[in-house]
């Protein structure tokens, strides 16, 4: 086993434990008496993103030298994205009432986490990749931030939706595998 595989046995387990905890709580979130399409929206989106997460991280699979700042900043998606999950899907779902609700209520928390999330994948771009983190990175930071401050449901829309837009352009483009 080469200390790449073994670095990703951690991420793997952060990522499963994440992404468990979203999957455990989708029948209370899709409850139709319960359920808003803007919760429904970011928790499809935190899916996908433990996913891409994960295939970004196998990318670096040809890194030959590593070092536990790499590490660590390797891990902070992962763990940013386990706390962005447990801030969605709260630890009793099924005593939540109205997700709508909720989510105004942790919308600052969840925003956070993705800004996390956005920031260590910037950060596993220049310090481990050894590439420039593009524009768009700088400008998602920006905006995930504006939405962490926010309690205005119109912003957490709009970021939402631009979410939607640069989840599919990243599934558009480099991911096949080597």
């Amino acid at each position: 086993m080469s200390i790449f595989e073994f670095l990703t046995v951690a991420v793997s387990i952060v990522l499963a434990l994440g992404l468990g905890r979203l999957i455990s709580c989708a029948p209370y979130v899709f409850d139709v008496q319960k359920s808003d399409w803007l919760h429904g929206a970011f928790f499809v989106l935190l899916v996908v993103a433990h996913i891409v997460v994960w295939w970004r991280v196998w990318l670096l699979n040809d890194v030959s030298s590593w070092n536990i700042l790499q590490f660590a900043i390797l891990m902070g998606s992962p763990l940013s994205l386990y706390l962005a999950s447990t801030a969605l899907v709260s630890n009793a779902p099924e005593q939540v009432s109205d997700w709508k609700a909720y989510l105004a209520d942790r919308s600052h928390w969840i925003f956070a986490a993705v800004t996390a999330v956005i920031f260590f994948g910037l950060l596993r771009s220049y310090f481990i990749r050894g590439v420039t983190p593009e524009w768009w990175s700088f400008l998602a930071i920006a905006i995930y931030a504006g939405a962490a401050l926010s309690k205005r449901r119109v912003m957490h829309v709009v970021v939402v939706l631009l979410t939607l837009l640069y989840v599919g352009a990243l599934l558009s483009r480099d991911f096949t595998a080597t």
